[in-house]
């Protein structure tokens, strides 16, 4: 999937969905409450995609995963 122009304005259901993601994220304890807070306040105040992009940066995407570089002998 593209990235959207970050000047295009988003729309409640793409801010809700990021809610949704923060949430999730607090619940796997990779935010504190008043970090989901935070964020989550900024995500019903932004009018842009490029407004919305920080609130997930630190995060890892919507399975989970993170990209964590393998080491020892199996990473050659």
């Amino acid at each position: 999937m593209p990235t959207p122009d970050p000047n295009m304005r988003v729309s409640n259901a793409e801010r809700e969905a990021i809610i949704a993601r923060l949430h999730a994220a607090t619940e796997e304890g990779r935010l504190e409450l008043d970090e989901f807070a935070d964020r989550s306040r900024d995500a019903y105040a932004a009018k842009t995609y490029g407004e919305l992009e920080h609130l997930l940066a630190d995060l890892p995407d919507t399975t989970g995963q993170v990209a964590v570089p393998e080491t020892g002998p199996s990473a050659v």
